[in-house]
């Protein structure tokens, strides 16, 4: 009875919670990472893209800045947040020199869409503002091969695609997401670099995965997608964890060695509908936000005192 009382309760609230006297805005990245977040940024996303597709892009919340048009080197000094987009009938094969004119530009989006991955492999230095924190590649199937350029003061890289690289190309990089080579050598190499945050976009590995990242220190993982990783064994040698995302994990099974983690802030658990030991959730002390969807039958009601507890919790589609 209190399972079925929980579930209904979930299903009526929308399966998503947050504590009064906190704005929650549910955000969607390229890798659906970063579900939700704690403000509201009042700036617009700009768009570059030719003036011939403008009717092919339909967003409002947009501003639209045309590559190959006459622009204005004051106005473009004031963007921060780009998206480099193409529809298909119209390649992007460089990437546009009006992105190098944006000097304060923080944010840079590349694909997806008919965006070729000359856009990248042929960079020169200088072509990307110094002023980039974030990039963001979605532009292709094979390996993508950074060439050499440093960019000095870039801070997080998610790459949607193989990855080949250098470090001293990106000297301050913090967060990094990345398909791992089987053999996991790309992710050994990333490791040498101060990162705090890592997303492997396929786990190709079992728990070795935890041996490998134990030096680095990373305060926050996320674990998307494969069919290898069965439990969490091993992970209590990340005791500094503050944020842990699973996801696509189709072997996983026992997790109570998460109660380990006391250190744990964020857990965001989706798709993975073989997990047992959710009891777990109930021994992380500083646990303020939780996502578990699609998880199917995993006993929710085992955390149900936990739930009302939190900051932030999504339960959809899981019981």
């Amino acid at each position: 009875m209190r399972a079925q009382a929980l579930r209904d309760r979930r299903a009526a609230a929308g399966r998503t919670t947050a504590r009064a006297g906190n704005l929650v805005v549910a955000t969607t990245t390229a890798d659906g990472f970063r579900g939700e977040r704690m403000s509201v940024s009042t700036t617009k996303r700009t768009m570059v893209l030719h003036s011939a597709h403008q009717d092919q892009f339909d967003v409002p919340d947009r501003d639209l800045v045309f590559y190959d048009q006459p622009y204005d080197t004051e106005h473009l000094s004031r963007v921060t947040d780009v998206h480099l987009w193409s529809p298909l009938e119209g390649p992007i094969d460089r990437l546009p020199e009006i992105i190098t004119a944006m000097t304060n530009l923080r944010s840079l989006s590349i694909g997806p869409g008919k965006v070729l991955p000359t856009v990248v492999t042929e960079l020169r230095q200088g072509d990307l503002p110094d002023s980039l924190e974030e990039l963001s590649v979605h532009i292709s199937d094979r390996t993508l091969v950074w060439p050499d350029v440093v960019v000095p003061n870039l801070k997080t890289l998610y790459v949607g695609e193989p990855f080949r690289f250098k470090n001293e190309h990106f000297p301050r990089l913090r967060a990094l997401s990345l398909y791992p080579q089987r053999s996991l050598n790309n992710v050994r190499q990333a490791l040498e670099l101060p990162l705090e945050e890592l997303n492997l976009l396929n786990v190709p590995t079992d728990e070795e995965i935890f041996r490998l990242v134990e030096p680095v220190g990373l305060r926050r993982l996320g674990l998307i997608g494969g069919r290898t990783l069965t439990s969490l064994t091993g992970i209590s040698a990340l005791p500094q964890l503050e944020s842990l995302r699973l996801k696509n994990l189709t072997s996983l099974g026992d997790i109570s060695e998460l109660a380990t983690l006391q250190q744990l802030e964020i857990v965001n658990i989706q798709y993975c509908k073989k997990i047992t030991g959710i009891a777990a959730i109930n021994d992380l002390p500083r646990l303020r936000r939780l996502t578990l969807v699609g998880c199917g039958t995993i006993g929710l009601e085992k955390i149900e005192a936990k739930l009302s507890t939190l900051d932030w919790a999504n339960t959809g589609a899981t019981w």
